[in-house]
């Protein structure tokens, strides 16, 4: 009498479908899981629900701290299924309401931009347009300084663009209020071959503050180290 003769010809054969949740909880024995894993090769329906079940680390996990007396069947694999549905469901109620509220910025505009601004609190500063430009070439030297001003609520921000200044120098530029006060705005190096010249075509730009306001400003100096005025910009 060989083993066959032993199994019971009324058994219903076990339904590998059912072992997708006993496979992720590790609740297989050796034969069992190597039966498996060669039915998931060929199965698209249990290679989906193991795609499935996998998200649910959380649930798993409590699955396994409980224990698992023995390999999981239907009722376990359909729980463990709604829970991956559900929270499906509810992380598209976020992404709708999420695009709903883009969607009312979008429409409403600067409006609704102002809204949000109002409602977190007063921004770190205000920004206002650039001002016009101002531009000035000193005779001397043959410096030419192209500025741009940009007003804050703390100040002024400036961009500088300087051309035909030749070194090695060390320079600065300053800003003169009308008041007579003055502040450094920026300093720089300049090599021998200089800034937007025949050796360094490439002009030098380099940006700075100053606290004072736009409104307060009579002028900016581009100052060597030796003491030189470069050039003098009005504003």
């Amino acid at each position: 009498m060989n083993d066959h003769d032993h199994l019971d010809p009324h058994a219903t054969p076990r339904d590998p479908h059912v072992d997708v949740a006993a496979y992720l909880l590790g609740a297989l024995d050796g034969d069992a899981m190597d039966q498996f894993e060669r039915h998931l090769a060929t199965c698209a329906v249990c290679s989906a629900r193991l795609d499935e079940l996998s998200g649910v680390v959380p649930v798993l996990a409590e699955v396994k701290a409980t224990g698992v007396p023995r390999p999981p069947g239907d009722g376990m694999l359909d729980r463990l299924l709604g829970s991956v549905a559900a929270e499906r469901r509810a992380k598209q109620r976020r992404r709708v309401l999420v695009g709903v509220a883009a969607s009312v910025l979008i429409v409403a505009g600067p409006t609704a931009a102002v809204l949000g601004t109002q409602a977190s609190g007063p921004p770190p500063y205000v920004q206002t347009q650039p001002g016009a430009q101002y531009s000035a070439t000193d005779p001397s030297s043959g410096a030419h300084a192209t500025l741009r001003l940009t007003g804050q609520k703390w100040g002024t921000h400036v961009d500088l663009t300087l051309t035909s200044v030749y070194g090695p120098n060390t320079c600065r530029l300053v800003a003169v209020g009308r008041s007579g006060r003055q502040e450094t705005v920026a300093n720089w190096t300049v090599p021998t071959s200089g800034y937007g010249t025949e050796y360094q075509p490439a002009p030098l730009t380099v940006q700075g503050s100053t606290a004072m306001s736009p409104s307060d400003i009579a002028r900016f100096d581009v100052i060597a180290s030796t003491g030189q005025h470069l050039v003098s910009v009005p504003v």
